[in-house]
């Protein structure tokens, strides 16, 4: 289907395209109609309803006007053929017996040497393969040995011994007229076998691998009439006879035999096919160079109101039971039309807003709502429990940060303690918060409170020497953004204290803006 192609492949985002696409299909099978008649009509005159070829095309020899054939349907049985060869063209008449040519029985013979233990020996072979194998010129009962044609060997029952010689013959079962051959495993003493056979069969017989004279003088005679093969000699137990059937009544007819240059290329001696009287099917697929490759490599397309039974992944099927018919292919599950507007479900008014889909398993398409469970909402951008926006640099205002904090400690060392109010730092531009401090003096005992611009903040505490890490209940805010403040100490109840040390914790609010 080379001139049929695909326009806008994995596109089919708008209506013009998909429709582009059908416009090229229906051009195509527009294309594909001759004589007023559809595809679907064309391939139902050479195809049957299994998708089997019935083209209607005859071949016959007429005695008058030679080898003919005709291509069509015809209600006589005389009109539309067309002469191929004259009979005066075509050498020899039917039954006309020119030459005979004998066939070989025995073919394809191996001549192999054993080693020591061995016993199994390549031999190319055909289930269909007679064989008959000698060891050491003694033919082997079929007991002793099995052949494999899938390995294309044969297997002794018991290891040989070295030098042993081993010879395999194929028989040619199809030129021989009813070839059989039977092995007899002899278990008492007797000189009679049973053995069914006409007065012209020729037969081979075999004691112990070894080939016997017919006659009364030599090693056997034989009765047609009592069916029987009489030894001369008496059959002891464990001796095996053999008996094969090689009569060659077969011979090949030549009949009409071709041998001149009007009818046989003379550089390679064949017979010109136009020259065949060849009847319908004939011949095999498999004699066909490539033909049954091709065949097998090819989609199997069936003409049929019903669904063809056993399909494999790739075959065609042109569904007659639709007005127009549909072309459709199986995808290893299901038959899919090959129109795409078929693989679209019919919607109604419940899938508004609905999007086309393909569903869960992957084999078809449907409506269902776009999930947007994983998406948020515009309106939360920059709200209240939503998500930060982004400015034109990608990054988030300023005014959308929450604030940020520092904590520090503001120092103070006094060697000479007394009552009064001490300078600890001067705020500016800062807007901080007071948790609490730690203080300590190296002899004495003193009171001591926080102040900001003299005015004091937080409770007084007690200092000695010993450490004093406190964490104020209520933590004091000191707003110095637009005016800068004095944190201070007060030292009072001062009692021959010394080395005052002095940190103020303070966590400062970091502005962005």
């Amino acid at each position: 289907m080379a001139r049929l192609r695909q326009q806008y492949p994995s596109n089919y985002s708008s209506s013009s395209n998909i429709n582009t696409e059908l416009e090229n299909i229906i051009r195509y099978v527009n294309a594909a109609e001759l004589g007023d008649k559809t595809l679907s009509e064309l391939l139902g005159q050479i195809f049957n309803s299994s998708g089997e070829w019935t083209g209607p095309v005859e071949f016959k020899f007429d005695s008058t006007n030679g080898l003919q054939y005709r291509v069509g349907t015809y209600t006589s049985t005389t009109d539309g053929w067309i002469t191929i060869a004259e009979a005066a063209d075509i050498k020899g008449t039917a039954g006309d017996s020119s030459a005979t040519v004998g066939q070989s029985i025995f073919y394809d013979r191996s001549d192999l040497t054993a080693t020591s233990g061995q016993t199994v020996f390549a031999y190319a072979n055909a289930s269909t393969d007679v064989l008959i194998i000698y060891k050491n010129g003694l033919l082997q009962p079929t007991s002793a040995y099995t052949v494999s044609a899938a390995n294309n060997n044969v297997t002794f029952g018991s290891g040989l011994t070295s030098g042993d010689k081993v010879t395999i013959y194929k028989i040619r079962t199809d030129s021989i007229s009813n070839f059989n051959r039977t092995d007899y495993a002899i278990t008492s003493t007797q000189t009679q076998i049973a053995y069914t056979h006409t007065a012209t069969d020729t037969f081979l017989v075999y004691k112990n691998g070894v080939l016997m004279r017919t006659g009364g003088s030599n090693d056997y005679t034989s009765s047609d009439a009592n069916n029987s093969i009489t030894f001369t000699s008496n059959l002891v137990n464990n001796d095996v006879v053999s008996v094969l059937k090689v009569e060659d009544t077969s011979t090949a007819t030549l009949t009409g035999l071709m041998t001149t240059s009007e009818y046989t290329d003379i550089s390679t001696g064949l017979i010109d096919f136009t020259k065949l009287s060849i009847a319908d099917d004939e011949i095999p697929q498999a004699k066909v160079a490539s033909l049954a490759t091709g065949l097998a490599a090819k989609a199997k397309l069936t003409v049929s109101s019903s669904t063809p039974s056993a399909p494999a992944a790739g075959d065609l099927w042109l569904d007659t039971s639709q007005t127009p018919n549909q072309l459709k292919f199986y995808n290893g599950t299901t038959f899919i039309s090959t129109n795409p507007t078929s693989s679209i479900p019919t919607f109604t008014s419940s899938n508004a807003s609905q999007v086309l889909k393909v569903n869960g398993t992957g084999t078809a398409l449907e409506y269902g709502s776009v999930d947007v469970t994983s998406l948020v909402p515009k309106t939360f951008m920059g709200a209240a429990s939503g998500v930060a926006s982004l400015d034109s640099a990608a990054k988030i205002p300023t005014a959308q940060i929450p604030p940020l904090y520092a904590t520090h400690t503001f120092p103070l060392f006094e060697g000479s303690v007394s009552n009064a109010t001490f300078l600890i730092k001067r705020l500016w531009k800062e807007n901080i918060r007071i948790d609490g401090l730690t203080a300590i003096v190296s002899t004495g005992t003193c009171t001591i409170q926080l102040a900001v611009d003299g005015v004091a903040i937080g409770t007084s505490q007690a200092i000695s020497a010993t450490k004093a890490d406190v964490t104020f209940g209520s933590s004091v805010s000191i707003d110095a953004t637009t005016s800068s403040k004095r944190l201070q100490v007060i030292v009072t109840n001062d009692s021959s204290s010394a080395n005052l040390e002095l940190g103020v914790a303070a966590v400062s609010t970091i502005s962005l803006s």
